[in-house]
């Protein structure tokens, strides 16, 4: 599949984390940075209410004040007392007139809310009108091994994969309960950043939102404690019906993954290229010659026919080819070849030279 070799994969080893996944990918990093964020927002926002309220409670007190003090003026005789309390009353309207404001949108604001909920997987609920039995006798996937899960369930993986209709995501998954485990998504996060090294970007995004719908059900299940095979339909009934508000928090999910993916992917592209080119350099290496030359390099800097002589260890064609040469040429190539060990002249370094002035001499006559 990947032109990267990922045979060092074929063997993994499985812990007792609950949450292990894949030693190459840290797929719970993936989304644990994500959920963190969801409750951090979630707090924010409820300090903003918590200081609404307080600015609230702060402005209906002034106002009490202000009433009170109104009703004192009044009791008190005197044009300045009531120039005092004309001013008062003013300040009382604009104060009740502030919060009734505050208080009209923040109720509009909570109906919208209600009726739009921010849709992620720390709040979405079950499902009220599709109920999914689960028997608790029956072995959760999750206690295969992953690569035995990887092996065994690879194609249908692949096929729920490559899906691009929740509803037939949705049907899969229920006709193949037995691929709703962590296992899923850890497959689905592998094969992501080995599209994307590959350069199959498209492809990849398609994965990607699968793989988010597989996490998405995950935590789902952890949330409200049931087994994932029961929260297939609840994922999906919201994902077909749910409006743009609802999915928003889904897309999100899916840019945010989709970005570490690639930046996954190219550390790996950046780890292939360096172990290729250590294992050039070390082969390199092995293969100089007695003058520290390359033959590869040696070989290709020759005449065409010379290097035709040699692949096909022709020897006539090869002192052919050398006798055509001038004697600066000659010398220069047969040095080279000498030093890179293509020609490897009998009797040591006397034969080398034996053999360069019966080359010369060819070239010569």
């Amino acid at each position: 599949m990947s032109v990267i070799n990922y045979s060092k994969w074929d063997s993994i080893e499985i812990s007792d984390d609950e949450d292990d996944t894949h030693p190459n990918v840290d797929t719970p990093s993936l989304f644990k940075w994500r959920h963190e964020s969801r409750i951090m927002r979630k707090e924010e926002e409820a300090q903003k209410k918590k200081q609404k309220d307080a600015e609230s409670k702060l402005r209906s007190m002034q106002i009490d004040m202000m009433k009170k003090k109104a009703e004192q003026l009044k009791k008190d005789n005197g044009d300045a007392a009531a120039a005092q309390l004309k001013d008062l009353e003013k300040e009382i309207a604009a104060a009740v007139e502030t919060e009734q404001d505050f208080r009209k949108k923040e109720a509009e604001l909570e109906a919208y809310q209600k009726a739009h909920p921010k849709w992620d997987v720390d709040n979405i609920s079950r499902d009220k009108q599709s109920r999914t039995i689960i028997n608790k006798a029956s072995d959760s996937p999750n206690d295969m091994e992953m690569t035995e899960f990887f092996k065994k369930y690879e194609k249908e993986i692949q096929t729920f994969g490559h899906l691009t209709d929740p509803k037939d995501s949705q049907k899969f998954l229920m006709e193949n309960m037995h691929l709703v485990c962590d296992h899923l998504a850890s497959y689905l996060v592998v094969w992501c950043v080995d599209l994307e090294v590959e350069g199959k970007t498209p492809e990849m995004k398609t994965v990607a939102h699968q793989c988010i719908c597989a996490q998405f059900i995950m935590e789902l299940a952890k949330s409200i404690k049931q087994d994932p095979r029961a929260c297939v339909n609840a994922f999906f009934v919201r994902m077909i019906a749910g409006e743009e508000q609802y999915k928003a928090g889904f897309n999100d999910e899916l840019s945010s993954f989709i970005a570490r993916v690639q930046a996954r992917a190219k550390v790996k592209l950046a780890e292939a290229e360096a172990q290729v080119a250590a294992e050039e350099a070390k082969e390199r290496e092995a293969r100089l010659g007695p003058g520290g030359l390359d033959p590869i390099e040696v070989m290709e800097s020759l005449p065409e026919k010379i290097q035709e002589a040699f692949r096909t260890q022709n020897t006539p064609l090869l002192k052919e080819g050398f006798s055509e040469l001038s004697p600066e040429d000659f010398k220069h190539h047969y040095t080279r070849a000498v030093q890179s060990g293509l020609w490897v002249p009998q009797g040591g370094e006397a034969g080398a030279e034996d053999d360069a002035a019966d080359a010369d001499d060819e070239a010569g006559s």
